[in-house]
């Protein structure tokens, strides 16, 4: 009978022990995990200043009428989903370039590795609303903008490092038949 609930014990303890939680690599000399993935207070027009980011992460090439276009991907501060100054001028400058596109518009909502997947699939879809608001606004039909979240599925970048997250807080525009 001991060895039963020895065995019950067991098995229970495997049954009810959960996936561990991600863990992301600091560096030994940072103060504060916030410090590390803000930047020290840099905001998102600074950080994508950022020389270092390469041209795949900043948008996407697309052909609307037989042209070739470039629409800029839409960043954003850490937890946040509101658009900046900058970001609301690349939100305007694809507008102008989908007025041309009679077709259906997806609005891809991007999250870095901090937080969890619930989280990050709601900030996610935040985010491309935000953009989706701001295309509306800017002249593009709402029924023809459909939206879809990513949450931290979909990175551009993986490294383990402040600018690399700021590559993956963003929203991308892709264009469906």
């Amino acid at each position: 009978m001991k060895k039963l609930g020895m065995y019950s014990l067991l098995l229970a303890a495997i049954l009810f022990t959960g996936c561990s939680q991600k863990s992301v690599e600091m560096d030994a000399n940072s103060d504060s995990a916030l410090d590390r993935v803000e930047g020290n207070g840099a905001t998102t027009e600074q950080m994508m200043a950022d020389s270092s980011m390469d041209s795949e992460s900043k948008g996407v090439y697309v052909t609307i009428d037989g042209k070739q276009v470039f629409l800029g991907s839409v960043y954003f501060a850490f937890d946040k989903y509101d658009l900046s100054s900058d970001m609301r001028e690349v939100v305007k400058a694809n507008a102008a370039l989908l007025s041309e596109y009679n077709g259906k518009i997806k609005v891809e909502g991007n999250c870095d590795e901090w937080g969890t997947d619930e989280y990050n699939y709601a900030l996610g879809l935040k985010r491309a609303k935000a953009v989706k608001d701001a295309l509306v606004a800017d002249g593009i039909e709402s029924s023809n903008i459909s939206l879809i979240s990513f949450g931290e599925s979909n990175p551009v970048c993986s490294d383990k490092n402040k600018d690399c997250w700021q590559k993956n807080r963003r929203a991308d525009h892709r264009l469906l038949p």
